[in-house]
Order: structure tokens, then C-alpha cells, then sequence
């Protein structure tokens, strides 16, 4: 289990978004300011970098700021809650 799959409790979830990620270099557990959408029901997997998940879900997952983060995830849960 990765240090972020333990954040991740329900099916969706937004999460601080890795430091290598948004900076460009890989390792370290830097904190940034920009986030995630994980959706489990949509076929993410915590555990994989942006690089191995398919378009669709890159656009899902982001990267947003806070508020914008906050915003789409919201949607998403609508999205989900609206399919069944």
C-alpha cells in the first residue's frame, strides 16, 4: 500500500496530488497545493502514476486547486449518484 491509498476511503476520493507529479521530479513526499480526483468506480487505481491511467481518467483526476478540486469532486459524486 502506497502512502495515498491510505487516504483513500470511499470509491472517490480527492487527494493532495504527489510532489513529483506537479513539480517534475521524481521522489520526495513534499507537499503541494494541487489535487486529485481518485474514482475507484471509474476504473482509477490509487496506486498508478498519471502516466499509466488512460486519457479519459487523467481528465478526471486533474490537477485542480483546492476550491476547484472541491468543486469537481462534488460534481463527480453528483455524476455517479445521478447513474444509478
Amino acid at each position: 500500500m502506497t502512502d495515498h491509498e491510505h487516504e483513500l476511503d470511499g470509491p472517490v476520493a480527492l487527494r493532495r496530488q504527489p510532489a513529483s507529479l506537479s513539480t517534475g521530479h521524481p521522489g520526495g513526499n513534499t507537499s503541494t497545493s494541487t489535487f486529485e480526483i481518485i474514482c475507484r468506480q471509474c476504473g482509477d487505481d490509487p496506486g498508478l502514476d498519471c502516466r499509466e491511467i488512460s486519457p479519459g481518467l487523467r481528465q478526471i483526476r486533474g490537477p485542480y486547486l483546492l476550491r476547484a478540486g472541491i468543486e469537481a469532486f462534488l460534481e463527480h459524486l453528483d455524476y455517479h449518484d445521478g447513474a444509478g
